[in-house]
């Protein structure tokens, strides 16, 4: 998925206990209390975590436990609460306000039920194959279940899946700005953006 700036999360009745008092800045094992250089390390660290994971990928059954693996592998480095179910309320982000924390469980737990019986999208045709992915992106996307790091954490899960089903995901193939739109339109349930979009993403391997 999209790298979008993480920074700009806020919970809709609770402070924000992920900060630092009094700023936006994310409490992180450096101790580091300016967000430009916080911004500098993270991505340093988590390209190279990433660029690992996209070499020897995480095992796991495409559920939310190998989402969570995903996500402290790339972020355990930087947060204590890397690979964790974020807490508090709603989270909301420009005008997407994700699920209250407390069904984060739940709902993972019937998306994948869903992913199970569709076979994990592995023997379909690629227009059945991206209309499906688009879907699970869609429903993925709207648990954004850590308080920051859901963008890269979803962008490597969807990898691992289209390479168990046989075909690959280049984000490369669009721009940035037009798969948030379409990030944004499957939130709100037209995925037809995104299949578009993943057309062009998606390939058949060998």
């Amino acid at each position: 998925m999209p790298q979008h700036n993480e920074y700009e999360y806020n919970y809709q009745k609770h402070d924000d206990f992920y900060c630092y008092p009094g700023t936006t800045i994310l409490i992180n094992k450096f101790d580091i209390r300016d967000r430009e250089a916080l911004n500098t390390v993270e991505r340093q660290i988590t390209a190279l975590k990433i660029a690992q994971l996209e070499e020897t990928p995480t095992k796991g059954v495409f559920d939310l436990k190998h989402i969570k693996n995903i996500h402290k592998f790339i972020f355990g480095d930087i947060y204590d609460w890397a690979g964790q179910i974020r807490k508090g309320d709603f989270l909301i982000k420009g005008d997407s306000i994700f699920y209250r924390a407390m069904y984060i469980e739940g709902m993972a737990a019937d998306i994948h039920a869903k992913l199970k019986a569709d076979n994990f999208l592995r023997g379909l045709d690629k227009s059945a194959f991206t209309e499906k992915l688009a879907y699970y992106m869609g429903e993925i996307n709207a648990l954004h279940p850590f308080r920051e790091g859901n963008g890269r954490t979803q962008r490597l899960y969807f990898e691992f899946l289209c390479l168990k089903a046989g075909y690959e995901l280049d984000f490369t193939q669009t721009q940035k700005d037009v798969l948030v739109k379409a990030d944004i339109a499957a939130f709100n349930k037209d995925y037809s953006l995104l299949i578009d979009i993943l057309d062009k993403m998606v390939s058949k391997r060998g």
